[in-house]
């Protein structure tokens, strides 16, 4: 996906001058700088997928590319996921590096490994997913991520998560720890006719290193 920003998205960023003040490796709170260096045109995602199955019950993919606003790299997912069950075991592992902020080909100086193992289950009376990750984040510190979310018939999905890691309560900064709510709309929605997409949205209080995930 190659994104072309307007202009007058930002125009009163050059007015902002918050620093981070993280001192862990800054995966996500140079946010500001990101924004200002790519307002012309940047590339949000470009990656290469393979997918394929193993097995009835066993899934895996293959990437590489432009992962998301400040990360690339290359790594791979695998799912377990039984048949008529209600769960699954995930794993993922990812070679990653830090963009430049005008998010385009180059990168910074920063790179790491990064990678969980991901347990799911599904009441089926409620339709409520839960999962529990483990594994390191992106300013390579470990720890663990609970999700928990429900599907209703219209598709629209709803819900929220926390995640403790192995830094202290100073040194991941305001907010203690992470943690928000996000919703998943189906595009269908809105018309009569079939669309498989869906578009998100979420919030966290505060933005900032520690317990990021790819």
């Amino acid at each position: 996906l190659i994104t072309v920003a307007s202009y007058g998205l930002y125009d009163n960023m050059d007015t902002l001058g918050l620093t981070s003040d993280s001192v862990l490796p800054h995966v996500r709170t140079d946010i500001i700088d990101y924004l200002k260096e790519s307002r012309n045109f940047s590339i949000r995602r470009m990656q290469l997928n393979y997918y394929n199955q193993i097995s009835k019950s066993l899934f895996y993919k293959l990437s590489g590319g432009i992962f998301e606003s400040m990360f690339n790299g290359f790594g791979f997912e695998a799912l377990y996921r039984p048949y008529s069950k209600n769960y699954g075991i995930g794993v993922d592992l990812w070679q990653v590096y830090q963009r430049d902020y005008n998010q385009m080909f180059t990168v910074r100086d920063y790179e790491t490994i990064t990678g969980h193992i991901s347990y799911y289950y599904q009441e089926p009376k409620t339709n409520i997913l839960l999962s529990l990750k483990g594994g390191r984040y992106l300013a390579k510190d470990s720890g663990f991520t609970f999700d928990v979310s429900r599907v209703f018939r219209s598709g629209l999905r709803v819900g929220g998560f926390f995640s403790l890691s192995d830094i202290s309560e100073e040194e991941f900064g305001e907010g203690s720890f992470d943690k928000g709510f996000y919703f998943w709309i189906p595009v269908e929605m809105f018309t009569n006719r079939y669309f498989k997409r869906t578009f998100g949205w979420g919030l966290r209080p505060i933005t900032r290193d520690g317990a990021q995930r790819l």
